[in-house]
């Protein structure tokens, strides 16, 4: 895992930059759940779609009557975490994999592909618990990668506002940039950025996921729930990948 105080940097060696400059672990899991949704979309027929949105999508009816559901008991164990790479369409999958572009990409650098996986994971979990809370007799299916993708943007928010760290060589003067440091619940508290950034995303979650015909989405379910239960999850995880106490 890497230090925890500074964001890897992409070599130059002269050479023509990469077309793609995300890191290894974000580009290979956008290209695994576009291949994903391609592949379901062109196989399957309508009736199985939705089928297999039943076996890997989280249904928090399923607690109450699994033998009977698709998947039966074991999709209990992998559900939670399953739904993270299922999307309704392609406007659901375009739209959360731009986001985990631009979040994936600093967790992803500053924790490396293990740091990630932990906080895209952590943050499937917390989207699930947050979700199953409020709807937990719900026949509704919860899909999509947005608690995961909430949870990388509630980690980067803890330093992505925080000024860089610089570090002069006494003998050459070099200036060496180490990153940036994780800031204390408390510091962001008074940083008018991340406070604006964190009450307006927060506010579009809840107006979009109760008001979802602003969107255009009639009758459509947007968890919000599972998006804010992320966000916090990965607002927390990151201190613990730092080893600190919040």
């Amino acid at each position: 895992m890497n230090n925890p105080q500074n964001e890897q940097k992409p070599q130059n060696s002269g050479q023509n930059p990469p077309i793609v400059n995300l890191p290894p672990v974000v580009t290979a899991l956008i290209i695994f759940m576009v291949l994903l949704h391609f592949s379901a979309s062109l196989i399957l027929s309508d009736e199985s779609f939705y089928r297999f949105f039943l076996t890997f999508g989280f249904a928090p009816l399923r607690l109450q009557y699994a033998p009977e559901m698709p998947g039966g008991v074991g999709a209990l164990f992998w559900t939670p975490f399953t739904h993270g790479f299922l999307h309704a369409d392609w406007m659901h999958l375009t739209f959360n994999m731009l986001w985990l572009a631009v979040f994936g990409t600093p967790i992803a650098r500053r924790y490396g592909p293990v740091g990630f996986a932990i906080v895209f994971g952590l943050g499937l979990i917390g989207g699930v618990i947050g979700y199953m809370i409020l709807h937990f007799n719900s026949v509704a299916v919860l899909i999509g990668a947005s608690g995961a993708v909430s949870a990388l943007m509630g980690g980067a928010l803890r330093f992505m506002y925080q000024p860089l760290l610089k570090e002069v060589d006494e003998e050459t003067g070099e200036v060496h940039i180490l990153g940036r440091r994780l800031a204390t619940p408390a510091e962001l508290l008074k940083d008018q950025r991340a406070v604006g950034f964190t009450v307006v995303w927060m506010g579009v979650n809840l107006l979009f996921g109760l008001f979802p015909q602003l969107m255009g989405m009639e009758g459509a379910n947007v968890a919000w729930e599972a998006h804010i239960a992320g966000f916090i999850a990965g607002f927390f995880a990151v201190a613990w990948l730092e080893r600190r106490p919040f």
